[in-house]
């Protein structure tokens, strides 16, 4: 008998469709033509980001992921005057290149001062992430429940500010429900 995995805030019974697991051979697998790929974030319990290719487009989704401020990192950086944050290299290299990278971004460098250890990642440090791992676009998501849409706006024209202080190209917004992207 298999143990039933628990998954919050309902079991895949209590959804209106049909869950079939499947499986993925070293963290590949091709579904119709996109090749997609898994990798695991810092997120207790297990998480995993996806990456998925098809005609020379990548889009990486990657929520509930921890990316720490390492030690030398200017931490909190309100000024965008510090270098870039430290990332794990292998998280910039399965990143790489995106041309859009939705990121958990839940909080603000104060906010996340408070929360060190929740498993959510400062918008300041996705951005920095983003950055290094030359990405076209940068949708951050799963936004604060308690922020207002102002925090969120606000929270973006910061990492707007960050990107532009280090000559980024990179496109930061705040992923939304309804929108819809062509890539």
């Amino acid at each position: 008998m298999t143990a039933a995995i628990n998954y919050f805030p309902v079991g895949f019974g209590d959804l209106g469709a049909k869950i079939v697991s499947d499986h993925f051979i070293n963290g590949v697998k091709e579904i119709d033509g996109v090749k997609v790929t898994c990798f695991p974030t810092n997120h207790p319990g297990g998480c995993h980001a996806y990456v998925f290719e098809k005609d020379q487009r990548k889009i990486t989704y990657l929520t509930d992921n921890e990316l720490d401020v390492h030690p030398g990192d200017k931490f909190p950086d309100p000024n965008h005057t510090g270098p870039l944050r430290q990332v794990p290299p292998e998280t910039v290299e399965a990143v790489y290149g995106s041309d859009l990278l939705i990121c958990d971004a839940h909080y603000d460098d104060e906010a996340y001062r408070q929360r060190v250890g929740w498993e959510h990642s400062s918008a300041y440090t996705v951005t920095d992430f983003a950055i290094q791992a030359k990405v076209g676009g940068l949708a951050l998501f799963h936004h604060d429940l308690g922020a207002s849409d102002e925090d969120v706006d606000e929270k973006v024209e910061n990492c707007c500010a960050r990107a532009a202080k280090r000559d980024s190209p990179v496109i930061v917004f705040a992923a939304r429900e309804g929108v819809e992207l062509k890539i």
